[in-house]
């Protein structure tokens, strides 16, 4: 993802089919994800934040991530490398700066000056040569006057692409310890030994500190899979690491919330994807705050609600159509009620309500409805044959 100290974040997603280049990763920071389910959300949130003392209060000082120590270059392969990877699928739609940048599937072309000012661009320290590496590119295209320049995708992204088959090729790894200025370089070369490597994505908490665990995408599940079959593992500084695929990793922490072994965090950072910001406290229907949301909830008390759920067969949950605060929910059913109760004499579809009364002028229920209420016509008339007299 971008990293210019203004705004953009670096994280990721799927290289496009078109003329897919090979991208480097790049570091994921809280804005890390994808369009994912409320399972996986709920999932990743189940990992507490690491204590850390004065860092844990200072997001940016958990950060040690380090651009200036990349080595100057001049290479246009490193170039074009880079730049892609800001572009392509596996970065774009979790790149606020970026994505409001280009539109998304509008494909606005950005200025290249902005993309100069990147963390990681900052080692290419010509303009010009800039601008000669990505005329070669057959993934973006350079148009505009000298000095001036702009880049686009030659091929726009487009939001419709599959998401099974890019968390078939992720893989996740825990157990890389603390965190250092390399540390994100130092994995990229790590995992680029086995395959080749779309993304790898070191994933923080809520305060920015680095779990020890990343989010590693390769250019295909195939590549994936033969990851996971390696034998031996691979193990990091020698120590072992805990590896498996990322859908494997989701229905896991999944099941353990379940099962009440774990507590959601509530703390998880916000994550952006493709104009929306998921995550990040308590939500609504679906990780947003929105229509359904029990935001007054005891947040505390997840585990009791839990069960609640589960005597009550799950009917009238928290949120959503038929829950509390949802529409069709307990508070939803007495409003009509006592609307009812105020207007007695009027039927759910506006029409009068026929009663019968004693020789007192008293209403007396006789639990009959308008013949019009039943739907039926009034029955002709019986013809009646009248003579003439002659």
């Amino acid at each position: 993802m971008s990293d210019a100290s203004a705004a953009p974040v670096e994280a990721v997603q799927p290289v496009e089919a078109v003329e897919a280049p090979v991208v480097a990763a790049v570091e994921e920071t809280p804005a890390e994800v994808k369009a994912e389910t409320t399972e996986e959300v709920k999932a990743e949130a189940a990992e507490k934040p690491a204590e850390n003392g004065d860092a844990q209060k200072n997001g940016k000082a958990s950060r040690k991530f380090d651009p200036s120590v990349l080595p100057e270059s001049d290479d246009h392969a490193a170039i074009q490398t880079q730049v892609h990877f800001y572009f392509s699928d596996s970065n774009l739609p979790t790149d606020k700066f970026l994505w409001e940048q280009t539109g998304g599937a509008d494909n606005k072309p950005v200025e290249l000056k902005k993309i100069c000012q990147f963390g990681r661009m900052r080692r290419f320290k010509s303009y010009e040569t800039v601008v000669a590496a990505l005329r070669e590119s057959k993934f973006l295209t350079v148009i505009g006057e000298a000095g001036s320049e702009v880049v686009v995708r030659k091929s726009a992204y487009n939001p419709d692409r599959p998401r099974s088959k890019i968390d078939a090729a992720t893989v996740y790894a825990k157990g890389f310890g603390d965190e250092e200025p390399s540390t994100q370089f130092d994995l990229e070369a790590f995992f680029n030994q086995f395959g080749t490597v779309n993304a790898v994505r070191l994933r923080r908490d809520g305060n920015n500190l680095f779990k020890g665990s990343v989010f590693v995408e390769f250019q295909d599940p195939e590549q994936a899979e033969k990851f996971l079959k390696l034998e031996p593992a691979p193990k990091w500084k020698d120590q072992d690491l805990k590896i498996m695929s990322k859908p494997a990793y989701v229905a896991e922490k999944s099941q353990l919330i379940r099962e009440g072994k774990i507590e959601p965090n509530t703390n998880s950072a916000p994550r952006f994807y493709e104009g929306r910001t998921m995550g990040g406290g308590n939500r609504g229907r679906g990780g947003f705050r929105g229509r359904g949301g029990n935001n007054n909830a005891d947040k505390g008390d997840w585990k009791k609600r839990r069960d609640d759920d589960r005597k009550n067969g799950f009917r009238g949950g928290r949120g959503g159509r038929g829950g509390r605060g949802g529409r069709g929910g307990n508070n939803f059913n007495k409003n009509r009620n006592a609307e009812r109760s105020a207007h007695p004499a009027t039927q759910a579809n506006g029409k009068p309500v026929i009663h019968s009364t004693n020789d007192k002028g008293e209403v007396v229920e006789n639990n009959k409805r308008a013949r019009e209420d039943d739907g039926a016509a009034a029955p002709p008339a019986k013809k009646v044959d009248v003579k003439t007299e002659a």
